[in-house]
């Protein structure tokens, strides 16, 4: 039977129904049946990983389609890389990600000059929200976008709701942004590579 890598994790309490893990030392290869190729399978494999989130210490996503013939071949793709992959699961113990989305706020008609300026302010309040949010995570990994910011950051799962919060508190005081902040999800924006 073809399996499909969800994640690897360390801190396991749990697994999500029709799931199992290969435990390599701290490393537990979570993996299941391979589905197919379409968008139902892969919003699937999306849902493994979240569930992962809550009943584990640690998380690191492997990106959808990762699959090998039988569990004797992931367990020997993934023995060389073990100390690579418990640094990252260290790195991100206790922690998940939340996502920071920022636009400029529809424009009220202006002139030229009022529109560039308005942009220009727009751009400095994106800026320091970014500066102050980082203060507040572990790490963050800013995205390229045609966004006015893009960016991950990875919370401590104590500290989500006072993030969010901050988030919600400076899109209230700086109206020229349009601001959206999701999750928390496992943290896929700092896992790299990890298949």
């Amino acid at each position: 039977m073809v399996i499909e890598l969800y994640a690897f994790a360390c801190g396991v309490r749990d697994l999500p129904e029709n799931c199992g893990a290969a435990q390599l030392g701290h490393v537990a290869a979570v993996f299941g049946p391979a589905g197919g190729d379409t968008r139902d399978d892969a919003i699937r494999h999306g849902l493994v990983v979240q569930a992962l989130v809550d009943m584990c210490a640690a998380v690191l996503p492997v990106r959808f389609g990762e699959r090998f013939t039988e569990v004797t071949a992931l367990v020997d793709a993934v023995t060389p890389r073990l100390h690579e992959l418990e640094d990252r699961l260290a790195a991100v113990d206790g922690c998940v990600e939340l996502a920071v989305r920022i636009a400029r706020a529809a424009p009220v008609r202006s002139d030229g000059t009022a529109y560039m300026q308005a942009g220009l302010q727009a751009s400095r309040a994106a800026t320091t929200l970014h500066a102050l949010l980082q203060e507040r995570a572990r790490a963050a990994v800013v995205a390229q976008s045609p966004l006015l910011h893009d960016a991950c950051y990875l919370v401590a799962r104590g500290d989500v709701d006072d993030f969010a919060h901050r988030v919600a508190a400076y899109g209230v005081e700086h109206p020229e942004l349009d601001l959206v902040c999701t999750g928390p999800w496992a943290p896929a924006s700092f896992a790299e590579a990890a298949a």
